[in-house]
């Protein structure tokens, strides 16, 4: 049963009093923030080595990809808004076990279940943190410094995204065990990550008795904040789809069409869209993100440009597309961060947080399982293209939309 209790949570979330240990536990949570992030992409250059091992073909490559968006998105629903009720800091400490149980599997992974289960669980714990960080980044910044915590948050989210690739691909390129060096590396820096989050000081004053339920997902009260959030929800399901196409395209479309088969450089050609995504979400003058149309704008060319090098089968072409798009994503992301610690309720921070989320991680999942059932059927480029005319109309939609009325 669908309970939403969201109305009935009475929580107050205030920084607290040590202004030394909260800046420390800022600036750790951060960390931490980037370290589970970057373990979320690390599976993704060695699908490649996984599939010839285990017997598996591009579909189940798709669905291994879209587990992970799929447990992330039930963290979101079911998962991410307790720590309104129970506190930040257990909700963390989860979220790394959840991390540790997940790089375990990973380490015995030899079939598809149990690489299944082990990005399921991935996503699970990603989503909870996702979340959870973000809300505990917002109360130990204070309520003054609401552009550095969408900065930081944004940054540590696509930062560890696009570390992730790039650490996968050199591990398996250079190190002695391809598909698990880089997890029992990982596994061993979860350790003081944990530790991090356990000194870090609690921010939820009030805590209850958490209540576990499907929560619908919550939405400012008033209308003209409503549409707003709406808006900037809309633009980061479109951004997160098309970093779902790409992350899911890019390993076999450079093996199989222009036979890169380094790891290392497939890692790195799928993070320099997350990095790109970070610099531009660091490096723009705030008076842009105030403006709808930059990252529209951007994420439409890069469609239009990645498609462009996948048919003519041209790396440059693909790698322009891949800078544009990444530039439209981390502008998008860092606006849609900001104007939702903006409107949120400090009371229900993080359900408004955990929405916010869902709508990115939703953008994942479809494409990502779209592009697995089309191309069972028609050709990869034909099913790339429908995708990606499919983005640019959400794109669009969101855009030209009916502005709101000024929030006060």
């Amino acid at each position: 049963m669908i309970d939403d209790i969201a109305s009935d949570v009475r929580v107050q979330a205030v920084p607290p009093a040590d202004g030394r240990r909260t800046r420390a536990g800022f600036w750790l949570i951060a960390g931490v923030y980037t370290l589970v992030m970057l373990g979320g992409t690390l599976p993704i250059p060695l699908y490649v080595l996984w599939a010839p091992e285990m017997g598996f073909g591009p579909f189940t490559t798709t669905l291994v990809f879209a587990v992970y968006a799929l447990g992330t998105v039930l963290a979101l629903m079911v998962f991410a808004s307790l720590s309104d009720r129970a506190g930040r800091r257990p909700l963390l400490a989860a979220a790394v076990l959840a991390a540790a149980t997940s790089t375990a599997l990973f380490l015995l992974a030899d079939d598809v279940g149990t690489l299944l289960a082990a990005r399921f669980l991935c996503g699970l714990g990603t989503g909870v943190f996702t979340a959870t960080a973000t809300a505990a980044l917002g109360e130990l910044a204070g309520a003054g410094h609401v552009r550095r915590v969408s900065t930081v948050s944004t940054a540590a989210n696509m930062g560890g995204l696009g570390l992730g690739t790039v650490v996968a691909g050199l591990f398996a390129q250079y190190g002695a065990d391809p598909t698990r060096l880089v997890f029992w590396v990982y596994l061993a820096s979860l350790v003081p990550a944990f530790l991090a989050v356990v000194v870090t000081p609690e921010t939820v004053t009030a805590r209850q008795l958490p209540a576990l339920s499907v929560r619908r997902p919550a939405f400012p009260d008033r209308r003209a904040a409503r549409t707003e959030f709406l808006r900037a929800a809309t633009a980061v399901l479109a951004a997160f789809a098309v970093s779902g196409l790409f992350s899911s395209l890019v390993p076999s479309f450079l093996r199989e069409q222009l036979h890169v088969h380094n790891v290392a450089a497939v890692g790195a050609e799928v993070g320099l869209l997350f990095i790109v995504a970070l610099i531009a979400q660091v490096a723009t003058p705030e008076r842009w993100l105030s403006r709808r149309w930059p990252a529209p704008a951007f994420l439409v060319a890069g469609v239009a440009v990645f498609e462009a090098g996948l048919w003519t089968r041209s790396l440059p072409t693909f790698a322009a597309g891949t800078l544009l798009a990444g530039t439209g994503i981390g502008l998008a992301f860092r606006r849609g961060v900001g104007i939702t610690q903006r409107l949120a309720d400090p009371r229900r921070r993080a359900d408004l947080l955990s929405t916010y989320f869902l709508f990115a991680y939703t953008g994942t999942i479809v494409p990502t399982l779209a592009l697995g059932l089309l191309d069972q059927t028609i050709n990869q480029d034909v099913a790339t293209l429908i995708l990606a005319v499919a983005v640019v109309a959400t794109t669009l939609a969101g855009t030209v939309s009916r502005p709101a009325t000024a929030v006060t």
